[in-house]
C-alpha cells in the first residue's frame, strides 16, 4: 500500500483553511504555554479543555476552556484555578452544561488533588471540588464519564514512600453536585495508572498501564468495573518493555486500545493498538509508525467500522522533532491512510472526535521562536486532509 504523509507548515494550513471553510487549522493562546487535551461537541460547535499559562496572574498553569463554533471561531474562553497549578485533562457534556476533570495544587491537600469543575453553557462555574484521601499523597485526575445525573472520575494516586513511590488507579462516582457516592483503588501491588474511562453496558472500562501484571515494566492495562464500583475483570497486554494505553473506544463487540510500545518496535516507541472482545480477550494487536519515536494519545471510531488514531510522530516529521500524526485503520488493523501535520517545532494531537463530514482534533503546536505551546485545533475531512 502506498504511504501518504503530508507535512504542512502552520502558515500554509491557515491559508488553506481560509479557502475551505469545511476544514480549518486554528491556534489559540498567548505568550506562554497553552495546551488542549480534550474536546467535546456542543450544540453549535465544540468545547476544548486544557491548560494555560498565558492568561493567569501567577505564572502557573490554570485550567483552560475554549468554546468555538463549527468553523473554528472563538465564542468565549475562560480560565479556572488559583495561585498554583491547575489543569483540565478531560471534559464531557452534562445536563445543560459541562464538567471537566484535572488536577490542582491550589485546592485540596495543596500538593496535588483531583480537580472537578462544573460549568454552564456560557462557562460560568456552578461548582468546583478537589478530592484527595491523604494529605501527603498526590492525586491526578485524567478522565471522566457521565451517566444520567451521575459522574465517574478516574485517575491515580501517587503515594510517596521512604524508598520510592506507589501508583494506584483511583476511580470514584459523584452525584450532579459533586458529592462522592463511592470510590476505590483498582490496581495491584506495583505501579499502575488509569488514563481513560468510558461507559460500557452495565458499568465502566478503565485503561492505562500496569506493572503489577507484567515483568516490572508497564503493560497496557484494562479493567471492567460495575456501576456500583466492583471490579469484574482486568487484564494487560505488552512485552518485555514499556507498553501504555492512553485511550480506548468501543467496537461492535469489544474495545480498541491505543497508546505506545517499546516492546515491539524498532528500539523506539511505536504506536500500539490492541483490539479485544467485550471480556478483554485479545483479538489482534499491531504497531504503527517508523524508525523513530511515535505515540498515540486519542482514538475514535469511523462510520465505516474503522478507527482514526491521533498522536505524534518523529519518524515522519520533515525535520527534527515531532509532528501531529493521524492514521486510519480498518477493523482488522490494516492501515488505510496516514497523515502528518506540523510547524517548525514539536507538535502533537491529544484527542479526536468523529463528525459526519470529518474529524475534530485538539493538541498543541510549539512556537518556533519561544518554544512555548499554543492550543491547536484542527478540523479535517473524512480522508484526514485539511
Amino acid at each position: 500500500m502506498k504511504r501518504i504523509l503530508t507535512g504542512i507548515l502552520c502558515t500554509g494550513m491557515t491559508l488553506y483553511a481560509a479557502q475551505n471553510s469545511a476544514t480549518f487549522s486554528k491556534l489559540f493562546g498567548g505568550d506562554e504555554d497553552d495546551v488542549a487535551k480534550a474536546v467535546v461537541k456542543t450544540e453549535n460547535g465544540f468545547l476544548v479543555a486544557g491548560k494555560t499559562k498565558s492568561f493567569t496572574k501567577h505564572r502557573d498553569f490554570d485550567a483552560y476552556l475554549i468554546k468555538i463554533d463549527s468553523k473554528g471561531k472563538k465564542i468565549w474562553s475562560k480560565v479556572y484555578g488559583g495561585e498554583d497549578d491547575e489543569e483540565a485533562n478531560d471534559v464531557v457534556r452534562f445536563e445543560d452544561g459541562y464538567v471537566f476533570v484535572g488536577s490542582t495544587e491550589t485546592y485540596g491537600n495543596e500538593r496535588m488533588s483531583f480537580y472537578m469543575v462544573r460549568v454552564d453553557d456560557a462557562g460560568k462555574m456552578l461548582w468546583q471540588s478537589a478530592f484527595y484521601r491523604d494529605e501527603d499523597d498526590e492525586y491526578y485526575g485524567t478522565s471522566l464519564a457521565a451517566r444520567g445525573k451521575e459522574l465517574v472520575f478516574a485517575g491515580y494516586e501517587r503515594h510517596l514512600q521512604f524508598f520510592g513511590e506507589k501508583l494506584n488507579p483511583y476511580v470514584f462516582k459523584t452525584d450532579a453536585n459533586g458529592d462522592r457516592l463511592w470510590g476505590g483503588y483498582y490496581g495491584g501491588k506495583e505501579e499502575d495508572r488509569a488514563r481513560e474511562i468510558i461507559k460500557t453496558d452495565g458499568g465502566y472500562l478503565i485503561v492505562g498501564d500496569t506493572e503489577s501484571l507484567g515483568d516490572n515494566d508497564p503493560d497496557m492495562y484494562m479493567a471492567k468495573i460495575s456501576e456500583s464500583g466492583k471490579r469484574e475483570w482486568y487484564t494487560g497486554f505488552g512485552g518485555d518493555d514499556d507498553d501504555i494505553a492512553y485511550a480506548v473506544t468501543r467496537t461492535d463487540n469489544g474495545y480498541l486500545l491505543v497508546g505506545s510500545t517499546d516492546s515491539f518496535g524498532r528500539n523506539y516507541k511505536s504506536v500500539y493498538a490492541v483490539r479485544t472482545d467485550r471480556n478483554g480477550k485479545k483479538i489482534w494487536s499491531n504497531i504503527y509508525g517508523g524508525t523513530r519515536e511515535d505515540e498515540a494519545f486519542g482514538v475514535t471510531r469511523s462510520a465505516d467500522g474503522g478507527f482514526v488514531i491521533v498522536g505524534r510522530s518523529e519518524s515522519f516529521s520533515r525535520r527534527k522533532g515531532f509532528d501531529l500524526y493521524l492514521l486510519k485503520i480498518d477493523g482488522k488493523g490494516k492501515v488505510l491512510w496516514e497523515r502528518t501535520y506540523g510547524g517548525e517545532s514539536d507538535d502533537a494531537g491529544y484527542d479526536i472526535i468523529a463528525l459526519e463530514d470529518g474529524y475534530m482534533i485538539v493538541g498543541e503546536q510549539k512556537t518556533p521562536r519561544r518554544r512555548d505551546s499554543d492550543v491547536w485545533i484542527l478540523k479535517v475531512d473524512l480522508n484526514g486532509r485539511l
